[in-house]
């Protein structure tokens, strides 16, 4: 009985999502903005209550397979902020045209619908 929290990464704002082992599809939970929040604080937080078992971040490749500058800074916050803060498995999603494929007709954030697709992906492929 998996929980799975989905991030879509960014510099300064960073998405979410949550999909529940008794609920079929991922929801949008939140966007951070790292420039007011502590994201590790922030994430401990929502780990804890939602009892979550994986964290599935979005994966940045370049349109050719290759790393991206993006690539390098999710490796390091995972590398650096998930795997020394938490105790739960961390799988990589490619990500490409995530955002893409989410219309937005206005200037919201829409990193947490971003990662609500990440974990339609990893779902869709599990």
């Amino acid at each position: 009985m998996n929980n799975l929290l989905g991030i879509d990464f960014g510099e300064r704002f960073i998405g979410l999502a949550i999909k529940k082992h008794n609920i079929s599809i991922p929801y949008a939970h939140k966007i951070i903005d790292t420039k007011f929040t502590n994201l590790i604080t922030e994430l401990t937080n929502i780990t804890k209550k939602e009892r979550i078992t994986k964290i599935i971040v979005g994966y940045p490749k370049g349109l050719t397979n290759k790393q991206t500058r993006m690539s390098n800074l999710v490796n390091d916050f995972i590398d650096n902020e998930l795997k020394n803060n938490f105790d739960i498995p961390v799988v990589k999603v490619d990500e490409r045209l995530t955002s893409k494929a989410i219309k937005n007709a206005s200037n919201k954030r829409i990193d947490d619908l971003s990662a609500v697709k990440i974990l339609e992906t990893f779902c869709s492929n599990e």
